[in-house]
């Protein structure tokens, strides 16, 4: 009854953006269980996100991005505008897992297979990707990599693996201030700037994240050979196109 009654609450304010703050009731110290009870009623029970509740595809995330993204959480960095319903609901529950829940399940996260995009969360219609590719060469290789699977260093994270519809509605929150623009959020503060003065317009917005679309593998490939098409990178270079 428990675990229904958290289903019920997360996926009513995760629809609807409500004001109110999740209660967090379940005491599992176990990364997987606090997925399952907590994090799968958005992201799915594979981390593979929802369109329908605009949340993103986090499975096989870094730990160390996940661990920050947490912080910034439950730090006012992000979700701090109830104009931003998914931002806001996942300050909240940052807040409410204590720290050693957060450990597990960050680990539990970091462990889950990459989803590949498919279908409507890899298609972008009306866009060029071969003209975001040299706006991804520019400007976003640099710390994200070629192949967009990131860099900790620059504490980028990877773009693969996630939904082009998330990337472009991140891209816009960074070019309109509605993220990275807190004080204290450096890595934000970097796509702001970048959003700011390299994206002219949302056609190119557009057509660098389908260019982020195509370094994704071959959904129907095996885990090996997705692997193997993460490294070798862009398609358009390989193919010599």
């Amino acid at each position: 009854m428990k675990f229904h009654h958290i289903t019920l609450m997360l996926l009513g304010f995760c629809g609807a953006g409500h004001a109110a703050e999740p209660v967090i009731t379940t005491q599992a110290t176990d990364g997987k269980t606090i997925f399952q009870t907590v994090c799968a009623q958005c992201h799915g029970a594979s981390g593979e996100g929802k369109i329908e509740l605009k949340s993103p595809s986090i499975a096989g995330m870094p730990a160390w991005y996940v661990n920050t993204q947490f912080a910034n959480l439950r730090e006012g960095r992000r979700g701090h505008d109830a104009a931003d319903p998914q931002s806001f609901m996942m300050a909240a529950i940052a807040k409410a897992l204590q720290p050693e829940q957060i450990k597990a399940v960050v680990a539990h996260v970091e462990q889950m297979p990459i989803k590949v995009p498919v279908g409507k969360d890899r298609e972008m219609a009306n866009t060029n990707p071969q003209a975001g590719m040299q706006l991804f060469q520019e400007r976003c290789m640099e710390c994200h990599r070629y192949n967009a699977s990131g860099e900790m260093t620059f504490g980028s994270p990877p773009l693969i693996g996630r939904q082009g519809w998330y990337l472009e509605e991140q891209l816009k929150k960074f070019k309109s201030g509605k993220r990275g623009a807190v004080k204290n959020d450096v890595n934000g503060a970097k796509m702001v700037q970048m959003t700011t003065l390299f994206i002219e317009d949302e056609q190119m917005l557009r057509d660098v994240v389908a260019y982020i679309m195509t370094l994704n593998p071959d959904p129907a490939a095996t885990p090996e050979e997705q692997k193997k098409q993460i490294i070798e990178g862009s398609p358009f270079e390989s193919a010599g196109r």
